[in-house]
């Protein structure tokens, strides 16, 4: 009920692993890095067998990165299509690997515009490991493989159940809501990588880097303290746009945002929440603002995290409300369903 620390619901469950290449220019100092130090690629051992029954419709393309076989067959699942349309030529190599999924260097062509593009391959649904994704699918439509609303009662049914069918579901959905969002905000000029194409399990985007080298995240970063005012102003302002589009980033740090030349992009946004539609959201907004807020301050730049979190919610003209976990709430309850209306103004 109102009054708990629901802060504590949300962990650093979604933190990539380090960067594959180790950057060595003179902004970056690895022994600044924070956590623990992790293994920069992780894949089962053994392929789930939703991948095993679908290899007779995989088409063979040789690529110049050298995978282990399971890789192998889990890349080409994941990417013949794009293959298969002309989007990319030849998988280079990994360019970093992660808990939820992995991202991959490759070659594209003149149909795609750009020398090099980036492939974001989820793992395998059996394997994905996000820890309360219930909190960021909360008030979410789900999505089928064309993005469209799922409205079949069986398919819903499915996914309340959580079966096989229905997790597999859910995977889609998480895929869908992350590629429609970056649409949207690429549209609204958010410094965010350029999505071009989407598959049943990998996103094709733009590249963030050099061919040997892929951009750092910017929490492996040290700034000037003039650059770190504008950066800092530069990811409020991506914030602000996020909202304005009704999105909260859900997992917006210094290690999911990239640096280069100067310049930031975002990444990484399965888990964006609705303003309107979470019951969490303020509390999910005003954590990503506090963690921004905290890396800035590490480069110089003081602020009131706080503040900034409750002037720009109101400037959307949201109301500030007390957090409330939706597993502290019973839909049953006289005086939880009472409290959730009073709180929304209903």
């Amino acid at each position: 009920m109102p009054g708990s620390n629901n802060l504590d619901f949300y962990d650093e469950s979604d933190d990539f692993d380090g960067l594959v290449d180790q950057p060595d220019i003179r902004h970056i100092q690895p022994e600044n890095r924070r956590g623990k130090k992790r293994s920069n690629f992780y894949l089962p051992k053994h392929p789930p067998k939703e991948v095993v029954d679908q290899m007779d419709h995989i088409v063979e393309f040789d690529f110049t990165y050298k995978a282990t076989l399971y890789e192998k067959d889990w890349l080409l699942e994941s990417l013949a299509q794009f293959y298969n349309n002309r989007w990319i030529d030849d998988v280079l190599r990994i360019v970093k690997g992660g808990k939820e999924a992995s991202v991959y260097l490759c070659k594209g062509n003149e149909a795609i515009g750009g020398k090099f593009v980036a492939a974001k391959v989820y793992r395998p649904r059996k394997f994905r490991n996000l820890k309360n994704d219930q909190l960021y699918r909360e008030g979410r439509n789900h999505l089928d493989a064309d993005g469209l609303t799922i409205i079949d009662d069986g398919k819903l049914h499915a996914i309340q159940q959580r079966t096989r069918y229905g997790q597999e579901l859910i995977h889609t959905s998480w895929i869908e809501h992350e590629y429609q969002t970056m649409q949207v905000l690429y549209a609204s000029g958010a410094d965010i990588p350029k999505p071009y194409a989407r598959g049943h399990n990998a996103i094709l985007m733009t590249y963030i880097g050099a061919e040997v080298l892929a951009a750092p995240t910017l929490n492996t970063v040290n700034l000037e303290k003039d650059e770190a005012q504008l950066l800092f102003e530069r990811c409020l302002k991506n914030i602000d746009l996020m909202l304005a589009h009704e999105r909260i980033h859900g997992d917006y740090s210094a290690y999911n945002i990239l640096y280069w030349e100067g310049a930031i992009t975002v990444i990484d946004f399965p888990q964006v929440v609705s303003p309107k539609q979470n019951r969490n959201a303020y509390a999910i907004f005003e954590r990503d603002v506090r963690r921004i807020c905290e890396y800035f301050a590490e480069q110089g730049i003081e602020s009131d995290p706080k503040q900034i979190a409750e002037e720009m919610w109101r400037a959307h003209g949201y109301r500030v409300q007390t957090p409330v976990d939706p597993r502290l709430l019973d839909a049953e309850d006289d005086a939880d369903r009472s409290y959730w209306l009073d709180a929304n103004g209903d």
